[in-house]
């Protein structure tokens, strides 16, 4: 119990076993998440493909991120691949290039994040250096057309939202070769998440970015002949 009176888990102590889900007699936990293999995965997938045909869309494999388990993912992807379905990958790219690689050979639209352009901004913001990131980007080109890739900006107030800081971005996308960008408003549905589990929101009091100001950022990033994907997300 917490100091209103009401249950809660102390996420320091637990090791994510799911005993506690089990013998919870009101059902009040439940693990969310299964193991599962590739073609366990793929009877899933096919089971919407009707929905596939008429909207033309497929399988695209987000997290999390994807690279984290790149031999698995690319197992998946190749399989999908197998039985005819368009595939994606959602990643923010912070990976060992021959990882990335080895999952890029079977996906037919790649999504990849970038945040910030500034390497101690970056490191300050996400508690990673963009520079594995900044790499693949710089080769990701080399074995995918530009068609098939959307860049993907969050733009995140007081971070990265600036006319500077997207400027820079977009000027590094557009001069790699890349075509298409999209910027991502902030939102606020991870507040609630966060409480959840007991983690530190740091961005408390922000509020959704005015989409007047979407609207001028946008007309920046097409300034440097990019195609902005709006809403696709």
């Amino acid at each position: 119990m917490n100091g209103q009176g009401k249950p809660s888990l102390d996420r320091q102590v637990c090791d994510s076993c799911g005993l506690c889900a089990r013998v919870c007699r009101e059902d009040a936990l439940k693990v969310v998440g299964l193991e599962m293999s590739v073609d366990e995965v793929i009877a899933e997938v096919e089971k919407d493909r009707v929905f596939y045909r008429r909207s033309g869309g497929g399988m695209t494999v987000g997290g999390g991120e994807p690279l984290t388990q790149y031999r698995f993912t690319a197992e998946l992807l190749e399989a999908a691949q197998g039985i005819y379905l368009h595939t994606g990958l959602e990643t923010c790219a912070h990976a060992p290039w021959e990882h990335f690689e080895a999952v890029l050979k079977h996906v037919d639209l790649l999504q990849i994040d970038l945040k910030h352009m500034d390497l101690v901004r970056h490191r300050e913001l996400t508690g990673q250096s963009n520079e594995m990131i900044v790499g693949n980007l710089r080769r990701v080109l080399s074995v995918k057309s530009p068609q098939d890739v959307i860049v993907r900006i969050p733009v995140i107030p007081g971070c990265n939202d600036s006319a500077e800081s997207i400027k820079d971005m977009a000027r590094f996308v557009a001069g790699l070769g890349f075509r298409q960008i999209e910027l991502i408003p902030y939102h606020r549905l991870g507040v609630s998440k966060y409480a959840q589990y007991g983690m530190v929101y740091s961005l408390v009091g922000s509020d959704a970015t005015p989409q007047t100001h979407i609207d001028d950022l946008r007309k920046m990033v097409t300034d440097f002949g990019l195609t902005e994907m709006t809403g696709r997300i």
